[in-house]
């Protein structure tokens, strides 16, 4: 019997199960925080979500907002959030991680999100500190990531969080080929807001505006030519389509009329 904090092994599941239990993810954690909901959505290696909760309280502070690319853009709020991440990942022993493997993290408020990128996994954390409550929170990740040299196409969208079901303030990150050299959120109102990219990920906070269900991640080049288009909310791509590396060897989805992966260079 496994452990309930452990990993499933993705050969244990049943034919299908993985993939389902992807768009589960994407699609269905919501929780609540003071005025807001979180939808957190892993579009990678089928696994579990953890909660675990800590003993250690934070004092009162104003609204928060940052987005950092890398371990040395953290400000002190993330950075303490990172190092519970840490804490809770040593604990679980799910992946040997570091500081210097953050790849992108931001807080809303009292909540803190990480994602954790190595040479053959991820590892990805909540941490919510609110004013005189216990720190709690919740992780996933994978020790093996098949597809982690391919993504499909120039867009591999990770981790999302909304405000509303489909819509309200969000914040995304995910990962972009070398094709991308500009990441565009087109809120669906005649607003947007642009990615930070930095080693091929990205990230994005809106500042409290009002995305709508018809918001679409827009990828250019470096002419300006329009490259990619998807819709925010919905399952991920590779859910949709299968897409096959330069061998034609399978890497997402079912066998069909596949298009190319993308190589991701990081």
């Amino acid at each position: 019997m496994k452990d309930i904090l452990d990993l499933p092994a993705e050969r244990d599941l049943p034919p299908g199960r993985a993939v389902r239990m992807r768009a589960e993810l994407m699609t269905s954690i919501r929780r609540p925080r003071r005025r807001r909901a979180v939808r957190l959505g892993i579009a990678t290696v089928a696994t579990a979500a953890a909660v675990v909760a800590g003993v250690a309280t934070v004092p009162r502070g104003d609204e928060v907002r940052h987005l950092a690319m890398g371990s040395g853009e953290l400000s002190p709020t993330l950075h303490r959030a990172v190092e519970k991440c840490l804490e809770w990942n040593g604990q679980m022993e799910r992946i040997p991680l570091s500081m210097n493997d953050v790849a992108v993290a931001a807080e809303q408020d009292d909540r803190g999100l990480a994602l954790f990128i190595t040479d053959t996994g991820y590892f990805t954390c909540e941490v919510t500190m609110r004013p005189g409550e216990e720190i709690s929170g919740g992780a996933t990740g994978a020790r093996v990531w098949p597809q982690r040299a391919w993504l499909p196409g120039p867009v591999q969208r990770l981790l999302l969080m909304s405000t509303e079901a489909d819509g309200g303030d969000v914040g995304v990150t995910g990962r972009v080929s070398a094709r991308v050299q500009r990441l565009v959120l087109e809120h669906g109102d005649g607003q947007s807001t642009t990615a930070r990219l930095a080693d091929g990920v990205f990230g994005l906070l809106t500042d409290h505006a009002e995305v709508t269900r018809d918001a679409e991640l827009v990828s250019y080049d470096t002419t300006g030519v329009e490259i990619d288009r998807r819709l925010l909310f919905r399952p991920s791509d590779e859910f949709d389509n299968c897409y096959v590396d330069s061998a034609g060897t399978l890497v997402y989805g079912k066998p069909g009329d596949c298009r190319p992966a993308e190589p991701w260079g990081r």
